[in-house]
């Protein structure tokens, strides 16, 4: 849901000279982009000559009307009328040891988070919002808190989030919504979003879960880290019956053993958990599920969602990871969570030198242990600290704290002290020049250190079990870069890749990803979070989940497809839902597809067209038919083939496994092999095809419904 509010009214005041709004009369169409996006109220038109007007005593600079002109028509000089941001940032105090006080601080009071929420555009296409992974209403929840109704906010925030508490804290805005608030964009400070979320989460009490009625359903969720406890939640809000399968004794994946308590308490994620138990989710314990059993749970379930994380440490290649004291970085932060605190505590590493083989995120958190239990952490990545995956901020802080952070380092091999346990560690320098290049090691820079204990921090990869059922089910990374259709109109009029293109880039991607993860990808069987797309974060795996969730209630949750069969063998009465799809390639496509679809209709069918280009994913699920007709490109030298927007588009559809498929062809002269090649694409998706025919030009109308004749007898035989 997105708010189109206008500004919240600001005690800011401001003087001295303000922006001014340059119109280009030769360039301006008259399109009005500008003129709906401008949050103030600053551009109105001037209809006799159909050009955009603004009036400089409103604006307030933020730069959107430039962003979203099509023409290059607008640009704005001058300052941001916006109070400056004031964002606290984590400054060490007092001794480290066994310290479990929140490192990053919230608003002190609500008079700071309505000074915070005064700077909130209200945007009407508002960038924030897409750049957040869950799509949270931000302006909303921004207006609501601002007005002084933080029930209302939460409110707000659990339509799409179920762990507000949590993402407010661990979320990386600065590549989120922040970075996409519409004062960044404009190269100013962005509202703080995430501590207004906090905030808000902090005072308030999730709604209570109580489903209008059951959905008759009953669903298995594996794993309850973030991406499981977001899609039982959304089932649950559904009526429908859920079991969580966990291996651990207690829930919460990476939440419990993955994050300190002084970056994440446990009261910011428990409530959840407690929330779905009072609400009727059985959680089984110490009760994991293999990969290979995955398939008998659907005896008993309706469908399942496999939310399992990635578990297994990546492992460099190095001489002496068998010696005592190296551990992967799961079990170090899962027995420094719960020694650092504790009742008694006693520091166990007074004096130790530790090793963290990483600089990412896990691995700040490892070093930074290593602090609090008395020791002292080196941490090492042979990455250019330009290119680091790790948060700048996470980096700044384990420095700021005493953590010897290292780039352009690797290890070679670690060595032993002659009776088994690790005494030292050999190093050497490497050269990185780009992100898209491997850094490459600097032979005999060698320089040996000495270690007591060693960390292996370099993240995770999915277990091989679960790595061989993703490809026997086709569970895949989605296509990167380039690898989607024509980016959506709807992002590119917000003016999100035109303010910051790198990262409108990273957030359109994980859109589609979140889209994808409503697809299933075998039979009644969903997969999200690591297990889908390697390791995910924590938002990301829920709103993955959540996504998965509405998919297969989509699916499933509906009375769209029946036994249409009487006794005495009549025409059924009930029918269901049909998408038409054609690939807009030529006027015969498009009335072939208008022939098939009014048969259909006619039959009782709802009925839906769409060209691929411009075809929503979301529109496939539910849908109990899929009818997609391509044009016959050719014959050329290249041989005869689908439509090149056939080819081109056909790619980026998502999973379709299971969904019942027609197609067809068109064509003047001869349809060659591009039938059998559009089926092999379907099959290749998962697809289960029901009917695959040929639509001759001369005899279009003829051969339209008589393709639809065969299939509406496949669907009812």
């Amino acid at each position: 849901m997105v708010s189109i509010q206008t500004p919240i009214e600001s005690t800011n005041n401001f003087s001295g000279a303000g922006p001014i709004v340059h119109v280009l009369k030769d360039r301006c169409a008259g399109c009005q982009e500008c003129i709906i996006r401008c949050p103030a109220g600053a551009l109105t038109l001037d209809s006799e000559n159909w050009i955009a007007v603004a009036d400089n005593s409103l604006c307030v600079g933020c730069r959107q009307c430039s962003r979203t002109c099509p023409f290059s028509a607008i640009y704005v000089e001058g300052p941001m009328m916006v109070a400056p941001s004031h964002p606290k940032h984590y400054e060490v105090s007092g001794p480290l040891l066994g310290q479990v006080a929140e490192v990053l601080p919230g608003f002190e009071s609500f008079d700071e988070l309505v000074k915070a929420t005064e700077r909130c555009l209200q945007c009407p296409d508002p960038t924030c919002v897409k750049g957040c992974p869950t799509h949270n209403d931000i302006p909303g929840f921004i207006r609501a808190a601002h007005d002084g109704d933080l029930e209302r906010a939460r409110e707000i925030l659990s339509l799409t989030s179920c762990l507000s508490a949590t993402c407010s804290r661990v979320c990386d805005w600065n590549t989120q919504c922040q970075g996409s608030c519409s004062w960044t964009l404009a190269g100013g400070d962005a509202v703080e979003i995430g501590r207004i979320e906090r905030y808000i989460a902090d005072h308030t009490t999730a709604p209570a879960i109580d489903p209008a009625s059951k959905n008759g359903l009953k669903v298995a969720v594996v794993g309850s880290g973030p991406g499981g406890l977001g899609a039982t939640y959304e089932l649950l809000k559904a009526g429908t019956q859920v079991t969580v399968f966990e291996r651990d004794s207690e829930p919460g994946g990476v939440l419990r053993w993955g994050i300190p308590s002084y970056v994440l308490p446990g009261d910011a994620w428990r409530p959840t958990v407690e929330d779905l138990k009072k609400a009727g989710v059985e959680f089984r314990f110490n009760e994991g599920v293999d990969p290979e059993s995955v398939n008998r749970l659907l005896d008993d379930f309706d469908a399942v969602i496999l939310a399992a994380g990635a578990a297994q440490p990546t492992m460099p290649r190095i001489d002496g990871l068998d010696l005592a004291g190296v551990e992967d970085a799961t079990s170090f932060l899962d027995k420094a969570k719960a020694l650092i605190g504790s009742e008694g505590f006693k520091p166990t590493l007074t004096g130790k030198k530790v090793l963290v083989l990483g600089a990412g995120n896990t691995a700040m958190d490892v070093a930074r242990s290593v602090l609090r239990l008395g020791g002292t952490s080196i941490a090492i990545d042979w990455m250019d600290e330009r290119f680091a995956r790790g948060r700048p901020d996470e980096i700044a802080d384990a420095r700021k704290e005493g953590v010897d952070v290292r780039f352009l380092t690797t290890v070679s091999k670690l060595i032993g002290d002659g009776s088994g346990h690790v005494a030292s560690a050999e190093l050497l320098s490497t050269t990185h020049t780009s992100a898209d290049t491997l850094p490459t090691v600097n032979a005999g820079s060698g320089k040996q250190i000495d270690v007591d204990l060693v960390v292996l921090a370099m993240g995770y990869r999915v277990e091989e079990g679960w790595r061989s059922l993703s490809r026997s089910v086709s569970i895949g990374t989605p296509p990167k870069k380039g690898g989607y259709r024509m980016i959506d109109r709807r992002w590119l009029g917000s003016g999100f890749f035109a303010g910051k293109p790198s990262l409108a880039a990273l957030s359109y991607e994980r859109e589609h990803i979140r889209v994808e993860s409503a697809f299933p990808v075998s039979d009644r069987i969903w997969a999200i979070g690591d297990l889908r797309i390697g390791p995910s974060t924590v938002v990301a795996s829920m709103s993955q989940g959540m996504s998965a969730a509405r998919g297969l209630l989509a699916e499933l949750d509906k009375n769209f497809w029946r036994d249409a069969m009487s006794s005495s063998g009549d025409r059924p009465t009930y029918v269901g839902s049909a998408l038409i799809v054609h690939d807009g390639a030529s006027e015969d496509a498009k009335e072939a597809t208008a022939h098939i679809s009014e048969a259909l209709w006619g039959s009782g069918w709802e009925v839906k067209s769409a060209d691929i280009a411009h075809l929503d994913d979301l529109e496939i699920l539910g849908t109990d038919l899929l009818v997609f007709g391509a044009y016959v490109q050719g014959p050329s030298l290249r041989g005869i083939h689908p439509s090149s927007k056939a080819r081109t588009q056909f790619p980026t559809l998502p999973p379709l496994h299971g969904k019942k498929v027609a197609t067809f062809v068109v064509h003047a002269l001869t349809a060659g092999n591009a039938l059998e090649e559009l089926t092999q694409q379907f099959n290749a998706k998962g697809a289960q095809i029901i009917a695959a025919g040929q639509v001759r030009g001369r005899n279009l109308a003829q051969d339209s419904q008589k393709f639809a004749s065969e299939v509406l007898h496949a669907l009812y035989k």
